[in-house]
């Protein structure tokens, strides 16, 4: 298991597995599986423990990978977003150039369009009470969409940005349409 990793999935289809061995052979599985996960390297009990632990075990390193690539990612992100505003820098050459210290980063991360969308969406949560949740996902939809060569989003190609400004404008845009679709609506009888 991973430095301070505390929980693990267990999928629910072993039961397959399981239903098929006696009581007492799923006891010793359960406590080997428990032994594995807390890094006690264990020796299975006899051959049936670790022939029906091989799959799980494989589950469990796969899972790993995954938890360990997320962790790193957001690291990544965590990093960048503390020290540098990725939307107003000119390259990820320029935040690792800006950036005192960042152990271990991969510059193609740092470029990755994902990661500046998740940081553009931090930057709307503090409206999400103000203007809805509708609203914003519809607003976050429309800004993050990204050019033909998905190298910047839609954001990120404007040359001024006012947050509050967008949000107020996008609003009131927003009621105004829904006002005319209620509108025209009522008078086709769709309603």
């Amino acid at each position: 298991m991973a430095d301070n990793k505390k929980s693990v999935l267990l999928y629910c289809d072993i039961i397959h597995t399981v239903e098929e061995l006696t009581d007492d052979e799923a006891g010793k599985l359960f406590k080997h599986y428990l032994r594995y996960i807390n890094d006690l390297n264990p020796n299975p009990p006899d051959k049936l423990t670790q022939i029906v632990f091989e799959p799980i075990k494989q589950n469990l390193k796969r899972d790993l990978k995954k938890w360990e690539s997320i962790i790193d990612k957001r690291k990544v992100a965590g990093s960048i977003g503390g020290k540098q505003k990725v939307a107003n820098a000119k390259s990820a050459k320029e935040i690792v150039a800006n950036v005192a210290v960042i152990d271990n980063v991969n510059v193609k991360e740092i470029n990755n369009i994902d990661i500046r969308k998740l940081k553009f969406a931090d930057t709307l949560k503090p409206f999400l009470n103000n203007y809805g949740k509708d609203m914003m996902n519809d607003f976050y939809a429309y800004w993050t969409e990204p050019n033909k060569s998905n190298t910047k989003f839609r954001q990120e190609l404007e040359k001024v940005w006012d947050i509050n400004k967008r949000l107020l404008t996008w609003s009131r845009n927003d009621k105004g349409f829904n006002k005319k679709q209620t509108s025209s609506n009522n008078d086709t009888g769709l309603l």
